[in-house]
């Protein structure tokens, strides 16, 4: 997401979909370019969530344009280790 700080991101968890909006400020330019490699608008993107994400956990950090998602497990669906007596 090259432009774009925190400040201009919306990430939100709801019934199991994760949505992010991206909001961009446009200069004001006295005229249009003629060429633009980076659109000026806004953008969202909806993800359905799997049901083993514990979405009380999500994390979200961005730095440098890379937006990096952490999105855990459940703790009941990891795998566990079952002892025999």
């Amino acid at each position: 997401m090259p432009g774009v700080d925190k400040s201009g991101l919306e990430i939100t968890v709801d019934n199991g979909e994760l949505t992010i909006v991206r909001h961009r400020r446009t200069e004001g330019n006295s005229g249009e370019p003629a060429y633009r490699e980076i659109r000026h608008n806004d953008f969202r993107r909806v993800y359905e969530l799997d049901p083993a994400i514990d979405t009380t956990r999500i994390a979200a950090r961005i730095d440098q344009g890379v937006l990096t998602l952490t999105l855990p497990k459940a703790e009941s669906v990891k795998p566990r280790k079952i002892v025999v007596d």
